[in-house]
């Protein structure tokens, strides 16, 4: 048996404890749950990925994970060929649904390939030696004041880009967004989430002031439809950033030919690393900004993050998402990872650079 088939397929459910409670849109949570995939071949060599469980998002439930792995994809991927990357997700994607559980196929491969092959996928994915990757701080609080006192204290730390969570579509929202940059200053890239909290009506009213302060982009304002978005779009003094509902190429396709956004986040969690590639082709084709949107990732998932982000010159011109990891007070990679000068230094290592502390992996598994 040749030495890069994987032998064993492995899922692990963690909890893991936040430094303190994060205010989401509807809740507050005092620590995440998390995924884990690790594939092993026959010599040892491990590919891993994680991806977050959302309280929203059935399909990243560890339970429905495990289902969907012991069912359909453990017997498609044990005994393979890991560098038969492209043939494996050909067989797997012959299976309807499961975007979340095929994403973490296809990232922990790449760790893979990368560790059997002796190369970072920075490297693997055609890019050069990498700059450090900037990051964007996502700003959370269930009050004004917390938000401010994140941004000074996150401004301070040399991070220039900021994402705002706008949840009372009102002139609340506005105020904020003022009080920040006036604290922050004008060199600091800033934009804003709705998460779809406004009204359309809220959003004619109440966005196009943002203008006044330099908002770069206003995501994910309305839940409405793709035509209804486009008209919208066009009102608006910033662009819209697409994020809920680009769960595809196809839905990329879908949101970009209708001029209903101005940028596009992607998510590996939802298109895995190839299908992420797909899209930011389609926007750079289209003339758009693609972002790297946060998962709420571990510094595990920050890993896979950063080296999309390092090999993709379209990705280039925007900081990427990944501070989220700090407010983890621990997780279960055995390598460190910081943000410097607001940016993370993408590593050399095989594949991502990470692997797991076996002794943290038995604390927070669930």
């Amino acid at each position: 048996m040749p030495s890069d088939v994987i032998a064993r397929v492995e899922l692990f459910a963690l909890n893991l404890p936040y430094r303190s409670a994060v205010q989401f849109r509807s809740s507050q949570g005092a620590s995440g749950v998390y995924t884990l995939l690790r594939l092993t071949t026959r010599d040892g060599a491990q590919g891993i990925a994680e991806v977050t469980g959302i309280a929203n998002v059935a399909e990243s439930d560890p339970k429905l994970l495990a289902t969907q792995f012991e069912q359909f994809f453990r017997p498609l991927l044990e005994g393979a060929d890991a560098l038969e990357h492209q043939r494996l997700l050909g067989a797997i994607n012959k299976i309807r649904g499961a975007a979340i559980a095929k994403s973490l196929i296809d990232t922990a491969l790449w760790d893979l390939k990368g560790k059997l092959l002796g190369q970072p996928v920075w490297r693997l994915l055609g890019g050069g030696p990498p700059k450090p990757v900037p990051v964007t701080a996502i700003l959370f609080g269930d009050t004004s004041p917390a938000m401010l006192e994140d941004a000074e204290r996150t401004a301070g730390r040399g991070i220039r880009a900021l994402k705002i969570k706008l949840w009372r579509h009102s002139g609340a929202d506005i105020n904020l967004v003022r009080d920040i940059r006036a604290a922050v200053g004008d060199d600091v890239l800033l934009y804003a989430d709705a998460n779809h909290s406004y009204s359309e009506t809220e959003a004619r009213t109440l966005l196009p002031r943002l203008a006044e302060y330099n908002v770069a982009m206003i995501e994910d304002p309305c839940a409405i439809t793709v035509e209804r978005l486009a008209l919208l779009s066009q009102a608006l003094p910033m662009a819209v950033l697409g994020e809920i509902p680009i769960d595809s190429l196809a839905t990329a396709y879908r949101y970009i030919h209708a001029n209903a956004i101005g940028a596009v986040s992607v998510h590996v969690r939802r298109t895995g690393l190839i299908e992420t590639l797909k899209v930011v082709a389609l926007a750079e084709a289209a003339g758009i900004p693609a972002i790297i949107g946060t998962d709420l990732e571990s510094r595990l998932g920050a890993l896979a993050r950063v080296h999309l982000r390092a090999a993709t010159p379209a990705l280039e011109p925007w900081p990427c998402e990944v501070q989220f990891f700090e407010r983890l007070a621990d997780d279960v990679l055995a390598e460190p990872l910081a943000i410097v000068d607001g940016a993370i230094e993408v590593p050399d290592r095989p594949g991502f650079g990470g692997s797991i502390d076996a002794t943290k992996l038995k604390r927070y598994c669930l």
